[in-house]
């Protein structure tokens, strides 16, 4: 009996899979999540070698990776959304997004 529920469960595990597609919504989240991470960590290093008189060129990036995990947070929640969707994408562009736009969100109102 344990055999058979093996070899039932094999083959259902890959039509499971094969039945989910990616999510374009999700997948472009999760790519302005990163965008948005390497200008946080590109703004950090340039502000670093410039001893922290970096000026509007840091603010400017940081304003649009603000814009940029705001949108990764709002792309991954539709994504989610959507019907029989590989959920790791969206997810991984709502995690990202929430903590990106929490990290800059609080920069940008500690700098005002």
């Amino acid at each position: 009996m344990a055999n058979r529920r093996r070899e039932y469960f094999r083959k259902t595990r890959k039509t499971r899979m094969r039945d989910l597609k990616h999510s374009k919504t999700g997948w472009i989240g999760t790519l302005c999540a990163l965008a948005a991470a390497a200008l946080f960590l590109v703004s950090v290093i340039y502000s670093y070698f410039c001893e922290g008189e970096a000026g509007f060129s840091v603010g400017t990036a940081g304003l649009i990776g603000l814009v940029l995990a705001v949108g990764a947070l709002i792309l991954g929640i539709i994504g989610i959304r959507e019907p029989k969707t590989r959920p790791v994408p969206p997810r991984t562009g709502i995690i990202l997004g929430a903590v990106l736009t929490a990290v800059l969100g609080g920069l940008y109102t500690y700098g005002l």
